[in-house]
């Protein structure tokens, strides 16, 4: 892959200047916490505006809501989880992203409005996850036509997903595609890289809210992953979840499932929801390849 685009350079170096000290310093609590979540939802809805010709409908799931981007269809679709860290995100807001996403590979995408934290708890977050699955199987999308894809918590929060599919021996999704996914809450184990977007004082404090209840997600080390499916997962060389993506990989590539890790030099995290640089437009494109050479569900 070639240098970083001179985009792709600008931008961190306002994120440095910007979010990351904000992240590193400003506290996490009840009254910064709305604060935060609108400036996180302003930011992503801002990322560019909806392709030519993109249609949304709401769906009204048991406990939260989602929507479903461009018209429905019967199979394949993407089935996508937002990031924010679990305390923040929406489905509105990621809507720009998501429509992007649906144009670049052809296919729907039911975008899920799971609840957050510290309302809720990690859990409730994955019964709505699934609540969407089992609701797009009800609309007759085949088990192996649904991809689940996700960016940082909702990446992780994919591979959760897919996990306790398999664990219930029920049948799972034809594919995992995920964005910078933080799949692994202990920030022992992390290897601190140098992303102008988070700081290691960001991620503690919102490892601290979402683990208050206790275990919040399984740790990757301790799950099954065998029988999981094709997964491509896309991270940044200056990621600061990039320990997560490479301790998955490795999982999973051990566990025999087929498993694509894609790393762009330069990049930090979740880098492709910064729709106008070159390396986002060139993610999202990896990503429909992935997705299109799927097996076609029977």
């Amino acid at each position: 892959m070639t240098a970083p685009s001179w985009q792709s350079r600008l931008l961190a170096q306002v994120l440095a200047r910007t979010a990351r000290p904000l992240g590193a310093h400003l506290p996490l609590n009840a009254t910064t916490l709305p604060w935060i979540r609108r400036a996180i939802d302003r930011a992503a809805a801002g990322t560019g505006r909806l392709p030519r010709g993109t249609t949304w409908e709401p769906v009204v799931l048991p406990a939260c809501r989602a929507e479903l981007v461009r018209a429905p269809a019967a199979a394949p679709v993407l089935l996508y989880l937002h990031g924010g860290g679990f305390i923040a995100g929406s489905a509105r807001a990621w809507r720009p992203f998501v429509a992007a996403l649906s144009a670049c590979t052809g296919l729907p995408v039911l975008s899920v409005d799971y609840r957050l934290v510290p309302e809720h708890t990690i859990g409730d977050a994955t019964e709505d996850a699934l609540d969407a699955y089992r609701w797009l199987v009800g609309r007759g999308v085949p088990e192996a036509g649904i991809v689940l894809a996700g960016d940082s918590a909702g990446g992780g929060l994919a591979l959760a997903v897919a996990t306790r599919l398999r664990a219930e021996g029920r049948p799972g999704p034809g594919g995992i595609a995920v964005i910078s996914p933080w799949a692994d809450l202990d920030p022992v184990s992390r290897t601190p890289v140098p992303d102008p977007f988070l700081s290691a004082n960001c991620v503690a404090q919102v490892t601290r809210l979402c683990t208050a209840g206790g275990v919040a997600l399984p740790p990757p080390a301790d799950t099954d992953l065998r029988g999981l499916p094709p997964t491509l997962i896309i991270a940044g060389e200056h990621d600061f979840l990039r320990h997560d993506s490479e301790l998955l990989a490795r999982l999973l590539g051990a566990a025999g499932v087929p498993v694509e890790l894609v790393s762009w030099p330069g990049q930090s995290h979740a880098f492709p929801l910064a729709r106008g640089l070159p390396e986002a437009r060139a993610a999202l494109r990896r990503l429909a390849r992935f997705v299109k050479a799927l097996p076609a569900p029977r």
